[in-house]
């Protein structure tokens, strides 16, 4: 095994390092091939004052690889490693200008075939300055053809309508199955390939005919294709293409093919599929769906398109006698996104009604079945252009039933409100649908755009202001008094510079009676007026607007502070973390009970919620999944690498949440103190209204989508 580094660990003594091969290469670059080293070779160096690559692999008697030289190399010369180390290297012992040498050499030592392609391809073919040496591809297409086994032969090539390359021939050992299929462009690209087998009278056993698709081989040119390369037990196998005897078919006359040999093919159930799929008919442009006389009726009432290229669908199907197996919506440039096997069921009894007098639905509707409607979110890709798209629905029998679509593409959230229209408020699966359907597709819409225009002149409360913010987004004053009164007299009431956001309809005459309070009790700040249809968030934000030094506090004034002198020893706190982020208090109940606070648990929840404040020791900061909502002091340089206050939720009962885990990906922690406690007062509001409990819902499904998306996982 190589150091990490890629130097190496030093080769025998005073020997000097004799390659077994010196290939010259077009443009003078040399290619070394070297065998029974007892150490590995330096990834990266210089001969003599050439650079120089290399890559070695275990073998028998030791190590073996190849090494780039970029001069070319005939004589003695010097390594000189990444350390500075260095190591004669004698003259090669053979000397040569092509492929076959080489091929032997891996042959006769053992190295995997597709991992000496790998090389050469990384270094030969790849970008070198942006360009590729003339004469490189061809040497490496040569040794692919000389180190692989040859296989068999393609006798049939095809690019069917629908796209990926199809291939028909015979083979020794190319068995019914998927497999790993490469093909050599400025790349050796592997693609996953389909094969069916077949028998031929006129190959001997273990010998099969076979047809093989690749749906990932696109775009392929026919003409310029030397041979194709299957992996099989770590060795590369060749299906070679004779240049002047292969058949080349194209569209419908590939379809026709594929065609007549699917009643002598052999796989299984998924193979023999993606085959019958080349031959179904195509989309041509016109609606097949609604001139059917089948019982078969289906619409979108909206489809909506994120820019990543995820599709939100709602619509209905009406099929009484169950003749539709799948529902695609596609695109003619390759969009595939299945919506039969991702749908949430939804009622839609009009539909009953409204096909009652077609001829082709009577006495086939069940006025006790509804459940015609649907809901889904199928992932996609970007648009590729002025491509167009069509829903295909896929008969019992094969047949296909088309309809053009419209999609509305959405590049961020101002159709949200018609979104949110067509969710079923009051169905009882509606944190499945938010959890399946909407959370993926409103997870790919970007944030809302920060706030651009100035906001309103602050109103000066009191003559100077103090030296740490405090945002308090408010929306009575009855909630203010009790907070003032607790900080009258205080440290903190002459280091604080409170800037109170209200609504103005909230506000009313507020701004007299707020300088008359902050007068009396001896208190900084100032006043903010927005808009009254201002969201905490983007309240929070735009007091946010106002704070000038390195830390920053966000206070509800339903926390009342309990513990003297706590400004500065939750600043002291967070500045002797290693990772600091953000800290809140310990908040406790009027029972004495805590309502937010740990004991070193950070694995999710709180974890010592309803316990008494006794049994909460006194002690450093306890890391936290996420700060209070209530009341957190916030290092504004890491607020600022975390993205800033707001993220991309849609409501705002977890913004508090959506903060910590953007704080936690940035490398910062949120912290609890078990040295400062706060009170905290419950707000009889009520339960929210559906919208913003299905907003809340949203929310709560895309920090768990987020999640999983960032522990690698499929959501």
């Amino acid at each position: 095994m190589s150091p990490a580094d890629g130097g190496f660990f030093g080769l025998a003594g005073d020997v000097a390092l004799t390659p077994d091969l010196a290939i010259i290469l077009p443009g003078g670059r040399t290619l070394l091939a070297l065998s029974q080293l007892r150490d590995a070779l330096p990834r990266r160096g210089f001969c003599n004052d050439a650079p120089w690559q290399a890559l070695c692999w275990p073998v028998q008697d030791g190590r073996a690889g190849l090494a780039l030289v970029e001069a070319p190399l005939v004589a003695a010369g010097w390594l000189r490693g990444p350390a500075g180390e260095e190591l004669e290297i004698a003259p090669p012992r053979n000397i040569d200008v092509a492929p076959a040498p080489l091929a032997e050499f891996v042959r006769r030592i053992g190295l995997s075939r597709r991992q000496v392609s790998d090389f050469l391809i990384d270094t030969l073919i790849g970008p070198r300055d942006g360009r590729t040496q003339p004469g490189h591809r061809d040497f490496v297409a040569s040794f692919l053809s000389l180190a692989c086994e040859t296989d068999g032969f393609v006798e049939i090539l095809a690019c069917p309508d629908t796209g990926g390359l199809f291939a028909q021939g015979w083979a020794l050992s190319l068995a019914a199955g998927r497999h790993s299929l490469g093909r050599l462009t400025a790349r050796l690209e592997f693609h996953d390939s389909d094969v069916a087998v077949f028998a031929r009278q006129d190959i001997p056993a273990p010998g099969m005919g076979f047809c093989l698709f690749s749906l990932g081989c696109r775009g392929a040119d026919l003409d310029a294709l030397d041979c194709l390369f299957y992996e099989q037990d770590g060795t590369l196998k060749r299906l070679e293409i004779v240049r002047g005897t292969v058949l080349k078919l194209r569209g419908e006359a590939a379809a026709d093919h594929v065609r007549q040999m699917l009643p002598r093919l052999a796989g299984d159930g998924k193979v023999m599929g993606i085959h019958r799929r080349i031959c179904r008919p195509r989309y041509g442009g016109i609606d097949t769906l609604s001139l059917t006389p089948l019982p078969v009726a289906a619409a979108f009432d909206t489809v909506f398109e994120a820019p990543s290229g995820g599709l939100l669908a709602t619509g209905w199907l009406l099929d009484p006698l169950r003749r539709v197996g799948r529902v695609i919506v596609k695109s003619t440039a390759g969009l595939y996104a299945p919506l039969h096997d991702r749908w949430n069921p939804l009622p839609r009894p009009d539909l009953n009604d409204g096909f009652a007098n077609d001829p082709r639905f009577a006495r086939l509707l069940d006025a006790a079945d509804s459940m015609h409607g649907f809901m889904a979110f199928a992932p996609g890709k970007p648009r590729q252009g002025d491509e167009e798209f069509y829903l295909e629905l896929v008969l019992d029998d094969g047949t296909c039933l088309f309809r053009p679509l419209t999609i509305t593409r959405l590049d961020g959230r101002d159709l949200l409100p018609q979104i949110l229209a067509a969710m079923p408020l009051h169905d009882p699966a509606l944190d499945l649908i938010v959890k399946n359907t909407l959370a993926p597709f409103l997870a790919a819409l970007p944030a809302r755009p920060k706030n651009s225009r100035a906001a309103q002149r602050p109103l000066e409360l009191s003559a100077d202001a103090g030296e740490i913010t405090a945002v308090i987004p408010l929306t009575r004053m009855d909630h203010l008094q009790p907070m003032m009164a607790l900080l009258a007299g205080t440290s903190e009431a002459d280091r604080l510079d409170l800037v109170i956001v209200m609504a103005r309809a909230e506000a009313g005459r507020a701004a007299t009676r707020l300088k008359d309070l902050f007068a009396f009790y001896g208190i900084r700040g100032r006043l903010l007026l927005v808009a009254d249809q201002t969201s905490l968030c983007d309240r929070i934000e735009a007091g946010l607007s106002l704070a000038a030094g390195a830390r920053v506090l966000i206070w509800s004034p339903l926390a009342l502070p309990a513990t003297p002198g706590w400004l500065g020893l939750l600043e002291a706190e967070l500045a002797g973390l290693g990772t600091p982020g953000l800290i809140s208090p310990t908040l406790v109940y009027e029972d004495g009970s805590i309502f937010y606070g740990g004991d070193g648990a950070a694995d999710g929840g709180n974890p010592m919620l309803g316990y008494p404040r006794g049994w909460l020791t006194q002690g450093a900061p306890c890391p936290m999944p996420a700060g209070a909502a209530q009341l957190a002091l916030i290092d504004r340089e890491a607020m600022a690498e975390a993205g800033g206050f707001a993220g991309a939720l849609y409501s705002d009962a977890l913004l508090h949440r959506d903060l910590a885990r953007r704080l936690h990906a940035a490398g910062f922690g949120t912290w609890s103190s078990r040295n400062v406690d706060f009170w905290t007062l419950e707000d009889p509001q009520g339960s929210p209204d559906a919208k913003t409990h299905l907003l809340e819902t949203v929310d709560s499904a895309l920090l768990v989508h987020t999640a999983a998306i960032e522990a690698g996982e499929r959501f």
